[in-house]
């Protein structure tokens, strides 16, 4: 199996690509993913995955009124109909990591009243990234950095209470490792249907202004659940930016996305990293599943440029092994369980340096490392030994299934997502 072939980011894929105006005739869907890594006041590492969603593809009531699903309460077409421009949102995650526990699940939603003027996206030819959604935004500065802004509210379901979150978090980025991409920023091209990726900032340098997740207590009371120490320098930090021709799960059946860190610059910060991404297309009568060669990158942390890792010869650079399941429990406790969302229980990499370094991994797909559970897709926290530094590192895989979307288990929970959803 060959590994694909990487190029320098385009500078034009850090801001929006699709249509400024939007019509249902053509389901576009954009996204731009940030990971900040750091560690509280007591020295506990942390992670915060957040995602900005404009047009929003993963939208329940979009997805749902697409399909044409209805129950007995609601007709998700004719309440909220398809339209992409009408649908904008953030979802954050806060992953405890040494306990491999998501602490914080917050996904909210623009009215679709307020989108004209409070979603706002920078395109090709603008003089500055900028992407706001709602009170959160992503906004390049004058010097070259990036202030990465997070102000979010959420609701979770504590014994049978809800409970309103907030995240508060504001980081700055630094460029730090060049960005790169497939070649023409295609990761897979399914009859004629691309999805896009851009590796924007691989392993940048994160400072940490602030970070807080609260959950509201009893008599207007909060709890404090996490507090990054501030005006310091965190741990790494991730930001990819994908979009897309048509909803997800029409072009893409699966894909197995990861980070790896390896101990080859000791404990120099941001550590180097091995990314990997592997992308199944979906089959249709006539038209076999598109499998492109796997994404198998060496992305060092100290500002030089990220580079295709080698095959090892006569081994598989990519293999997955193993087939569990899990059911859906995340916390919100929405009342429908039994999912049984698959996934493979190891995913081996293989591969070396062009200087002839190993990068071999075997990553461990363990419950007690799940952090999320959706019923389209599973992420992990696993524990991976690094043989080159004989190390174990903190990393992060993420099995998505989207073929899943269309089934009627998952249906019945995003037509329950709304009891977590809350404006942005």
């Amino acid at each position: 199996m060959p590994i694909r072939s990487i190029e320098a980011l385009d500078p034009a894929h850090r801001h929006a690509h699709t249509p400024a105006n939007l019509t249902p005739n053509h389901q576009f869907y954009e996204w731009w993913y940030f990971e900040v890594e750091f560690v509280d006041n007591f020295g506990k590492p942390w992670r915060v995955i957040t995602s900005f969603h404009y047009p929003h593809g993963m939208d329940s009531h979009r997805v749902l009124a697409h399909q044409r699903y209805r129950n007995r309460k609601v007709d998700f077409f004719a309440k909220y109909g398809d339209d992409p421009g009408h649908y904008a949102g953030i979802a954050s995650y806060v992953v405890d990591i040494q306990d491999s526990k998501n602490v914080g699940l917050l996904i909210s939603r623009v009215p679709r009243a307020e989108i004209g003027s409070r979603v706002a996206v920078s395109r090709p030819g603008d003089p500055k990234v900028e992407v706001r959604i709602g009170d959160s935004s992503f906004v390049q500065n004058p010097n070259g950095t990036f202030t990465l802004t997070v102000k979010q509210k959420g609701m979770a379901i504590v014994g049978a209470t809800p409970r309103a979150l907030d995240l508060d978090m504001q980081v700055t980025f630094e460029q730090n490792t060049p960005g790169f991409q497939p070649p023409g920023a295609v990761l897979i091209e399914q009859t004629g249907v691309r999805h896009h990726w851009a590796c924007v900032m691989p392993n940048p340098k994160v400072t940490i202004d602030y970070i807080v997740l609260q959950r509201a207590r009893l008599h207007n009371k909060w709890r404090v659940l996490c507090r990054a120490k501030r005006d310091v320098v965190g741990e790494g930090g991730y930001h990819d930016h994908q979009w897309g021709d048509d909803l997800i799960y029409k072009q893409i059946a699966q894909w197995y996305w990861g980070r790896l860190p390896t101990g080859a610059r000791g404990d120099a910060r941001p550590r180097d990293k091995v990314l990997f991404f592997d992308v199944v297309g979906v089959s249709r009568p006539g038209h076999p599943a598109v499998r492109p060669d796997p994404v198998l990158v060496q992305v060092p942390g100290d500002g030089s440029a990220a580079a295709k890792l080698m095959p090892t010869p006569d081994r598989d650079p990519f293999h997955i092994s193993g087939s569990e399941s899990i059911n859906f429990g995340d916390g919100c406790r929405m009342g429908v369980q039994g999912q049984n969302v698959p996934y493979p229980r190891w995913i081996y990499i293989r591969a070396q340096t062009a200087g002839g370094q190993s990068r071999d991994f075997n990553v461990e797909h363990l419950r007690s490392s799940n952090v999320d559970t959706w019923p389209f897709y599973v992420r992990f926290v696993p524990r991976v030994y690094d043989y080159h530094s004989g190390k174990i590192f903190d990393a992060i895989s993420e099995v998505m299934r989207a073929d899943r979307i269309p089934l009627d288990g998952a249906q019945k929970v995003n037509a329950l997502a709304d009891k977590i959803t809350v404006g942005a």
